[in-house]
């Protein structure tokens, strides 16, 4: 299997900066010496994710997700470790040599670049049609038109292709790329002749999509006269899911950080004419309805979504079945009727920003046009008002807010009373043994090692307090952790200076890594003027089982040796546990005193093996 020297690895962990990684995907809030925000991995409304950016880790309190700068980018975006740490060494000045990879992995790697690369000669070659030329004219007419400024045009990188089969496939050509390139991102088809490939867009505008890192993924397309749909996507590849893509998010990011919120709209020109007009937070769907996929990536950013869909019957319905997607996600969700049923981006041309923000102002919450969409279907009667509570009693279930109970109620005319009885049968049937069968649960996997509060103490105050502990700790025979094995490899590690973060890929035991994890993200325990009193109480905590262990011994020796008559063996064993006895109390007063002399000295003589001979 190839691996990436250690050291190159930790080179790039030490240089990267995990906060900035993390606040791609996750809105972090600065929390003393750790940044906190929702976790990306479950779902939660108060933030549990830490990130430490002294320690290069990050650690969920909720879910126990956590690891170090490569853990998050494979876990997040799916990426191999090797991917992982090639994304990061790149901008930190460092390289990986494909020299030090498999013949398969090169060649994975290499098509994933290669694709890239394909994805962004399109883009500039496009770019070039569209600025330079006559042929670009009718696009930079159409721009014009849409009252798009230069600076917004080439912010958003848009494009144009003119008239002809093999334009794009002969500029690549020219670039290196071969047709199967090309083809392979969607960009290229084969002749229905069986000869050759044509361009897939033609005659279009063309609209760069890319990832949350600004790379570009894929391509929409819009026609600017003659037959065809209107927009054309590229279709999806390995790098472009329509179900995991927001068309914007990378510009977006920061706004909606800002703004606590993002808006959510259906045409790519919608967008852009919102960014240019000030609403940074604005994204889009790449033609398809929103999913569970895109709420996740908009939850790590903002608790609100404002949906701007269109006015007719197909916008209504779909913006109706995103509710229950927004409950299960926890975000509030509003939704914006536009004034004239217009769009968006025709709203901010023709009447300015200051129409769109009052439409902002003037949203309602989605789950009370819901209500009210029910109640226009069914009737305001008082079947139909039971009708309607009969469809949202579910959700109002799953949410469990009394505020979102209270305006339902009002706005379906039905006491508020009434409601929340419905709400509670329900719940009952959910739990009635007559309902459907629960799934049965898998049976608990019960873990090998479950970590001890002095274990965790013990490694809290080694990773926090180190320049206070790290001398008394590197004194102590490792054999006083036998009780708490599992630990004894990771003392030794850090008390070597070895940074926390390169040791976590090293822990096989699950437990025992979280355990690690939690302990680096659990910024205050002990104060600096208190480290060494804690370390010194924590390893006469741990000494004490063994006087326990030997003073059991020396009772059952006394017990036999009196039983037998053997009255000079029963007067060394009771000498043996006086001994131990006032052991016990001298790590009480050297623990009080903070003596840690003696209090070495006393460990030494317990991790020394008793004899015959020795009075412990």
């Amino acid at each position: 299997m190839a691996k990436i020297p250690r050291d190159l690895v930790d080179a790039v962990r030490e240089r990267t900066d995990i906060v900035a990684v993390v606040s791609r995907h996750v809105s972090l809030q600065k929390k003393g010496r750790s940044f906190t925000g929702l976790c990306p991995f479950h779902q939660e409304k108060t933030p549990s994710f830490h990130v430490i950016p002294d320690k290069q880790i990050y650690h969920c309190f909720g879910c126990q997700a956590g690891g170090d700068v490569f853990r998050f980018l494979m876990t997040i975006e799916g990426l191999s470790f090797i991917e992982a740490v090639k994304e990061l060494a790149g901008p930190v000045g460092l390289e990986v040599e494909e020299r030090e990879l498999t013949p398969a992995e090169r060649k994975q790697l290499r098509a994933r670049a290669t694709a890239f690369d394909v994805l962004e000669a399109a883009a500039r070659q496009y770019e070039a049609w569209l600025w330079t030329g006559p042929a670009g004219a009718p696009a930079r007419e159409y721009l014009e038109r849409r009252e798009l400024t230069a600076e917004t045009i080439r912010a958003a990188r848009l494009g144009y292709v003119p008239q002809g089969w093999s334009r794009l496939l002969d500029a690549l050509h020219r670039d290196g790329f071969d047709a199967s390139q090309v083809a392979e991102v969607g960009l290229a088809r084969p002749s229905d002749r069986g000869q050759g490939h044509y361009d897939f867009l033609r005659e279009r505008v063309i609209i760069p999509i890319r990832d949350e890192r600004g790379r570009v993924i894929a391509f929409g397309g819009r026609i600017l006269e003659g037959d065809g749909p209107k927009y054309l996507n590229t279709p999806e590849s390995q790098l472009y899911q329509k179900s995991h893509t927001l068309y914007g998010l990378d510009t977006a990011r920061q706004a909606i950080q800002q703004k606590g919120r993002a808006v959510v709209v259906e045409g790519y020109f919608d967008v852009i004419s919102l960014q240019q007009a000030g609403f940074g937070e604005a994204l889009a769907t790449c033609g398809t309805a929103l999913t569970a996929e895109h709420l996740e990536k908009i939850r790590r950013l903002a608790r609100d979504v404002v949906l701007v869909m269109d006015a007719d019957e197909a916008g209504l319905r779909a913006a109706e079945k995103t509710l229950p997607m927004f409950i299960d996600a926890g975000i509030s969700a509003w939704r914006v009727n536009l004034p004239g049923a217009k769009d968006p981006d025709e709203l901010v041309r023709h009447e300015g920003p200051e129409a769109f923000e009052k439409a902002l102002q003037e949203r309602e919450p989605l789950f009370e046009w819901v209500v009210q969409r029910k109640l226009d279907a069914f009737g305001t009667s008082t079947m139909g008002r039971e009708r309607a509570l009969e469809e949202v009693v579910p959700l109002l279930a799953k949410v469990r807010d009394g505020t979102v109970t209270s305006r339902v109620a009002r706005r379906a005319g039905i006491p508020e009373e009434i409601v929340l009885d419905r709400i509670r049968q329900h719940l009952r049937q959910a739990r009635s043994p007559e309902g459907p069968p629960p799934e049965a649960a898998p049976s608990p996997v019960v873990p090998a090692w479950r970590p001890h509060v002095d274990a965790t103490h013990l490694l809290w105050l080694l990773v926090h307090r180190y320049d206070e502990v790290a001398d008394v700790l590197a004194r102590v025979d490792p054999s006083l952790l036998d009780d708490h094995a599992p630990i004894r490899p990771v003392v030794a590690r850090l008390l070597s200076g070895e940074p926390v973060a390169a040791l976590l890929p090293d822990l096989s035991d699950p437990v025992l890594q979280r355990t690690v994890q939690a302990v680096v993200a659990r910024t205050r325990l002990y104060e600096p003027e208190e480290a060494v009193h804690a370390v010194l109480e924590l390893l006469a905590r741990m000494a004490r089982p063994r006087i326990g262990a030997r003073l059991t011994t020396a009772k059952g020796d006394y017990e036999r040796s009196v039983g037998r008559g053997e009255m000079e063996a029963a007067l060394v064993t009771l000498q043996r546990t006086k001994a131990l006895q006032q052991m016990e109390k001298a790590l009480d007063r050297a623990v009080r005193a903070d003596d840690i002399e003696t209090l070495l000295g006393l460990l030494g003589d317990l991790t020394t093996p008793p004899s015959d001979t020795s009075g412990v």
